[in-house]
């Protein structure tokens, strides 16, 4: 069939190619002023709009994530200014009430050592075979909605707790001699698919102080054993 043949079918059944846009690719008006076919080059003005669209909104997506990273690297940046300013391990079960509370609106917040050295604390002193089992078994922190009874009861009834991140204390020998437990009553805060990147440095940060405090380190200790 010839190119003239074709047009002149066309123009004797003007609705063909309507009936047959979809199976042949073709955008079609829905109003009787923009009923035919669009044309190609106007086809494809409409699918770069759409796909400027798309990503004008990937992009805000992205310029939301990267304010949002910004933000927590901040916080743990201040995290570990106020790590460094302590000197005992109440101390710093202290500074992390606080900055947690402050910079990452958390105000339940449960820390349990099984540390010889930690004793002093009563109120965090675990060295329950249980509590050092649940700490091990961390490989990377836990976020989610489920903690055991054990650990539920650090913290008061109300409000309703939803969403809770755990992460194991391990020293430089990775050894573990703790837990620190994050809650909140938001369930999404701490959900299945979150990423821990952060959880794991702010972990890191927090087992480093505590065992700078609760373990001597080898200078003092051949100093007092030289002057004893």
């Amino acid at each position: 069939m010839q190119d003239d043949e074709v047009l002149a079918f066309l123009e004797q059944h003007p609705d063909f190619l309507a009936h047959h846009a979809e199976r042949l690719g073709l955008n079609v008006g829905h109003t009787q002023q923009q009923r035919g076919v669009v044309s190609l080059i106007e086809r494809q003005l409409l699918d770069l709009k759409d796909h400027n669209r798309q990503l004008s909104a990937r992009l805000q997506q992205l310029l939301q994530h990267g304010e949002a990273n910004d933000l927590i690297i901040n916080n743990i940046h201040q995290l570990s200014l106020a790590l460094q300013s302590c000197h005992t391990a109440k101390a710093i079960c202290s500074a992390l009430e606080q900055c947690f509370a402050r910079d990452f609106a958390l105000n339940r917040l449960a820390i349990r050592l099984c540390h010889p050295a930690s004793e002093d604390l009563a109120e965090c002193y675990r060295p329950q075979a249980n509590i050092i089992a649940l700490s091990k078994n961390l490989a990377t922190p836990y976020c989610g909605p489920y903690v055991n009874d054990e650990v539920l009861s650090w913290f008061p009834a109300l409000p309703v707790l939803q969403s809770f991140a755990q992460l194991a204390l391990r020293d430089q020998h990775q050894q573990v001699f703790g837990i620190m437990v994050l809650a909140t009553d938001d369930p999404q805060r701490f959900t299945f698919d979150n990423h821990t990147h952060y959880l794991t440095q702010i972990g890191e940060l927090i087992s480093s102080a505590l065992s700078r405090v609760l373990t001597p380190s080898t200078t003092a200790t051949t100093a007092a054993h030289s002057l004893s």
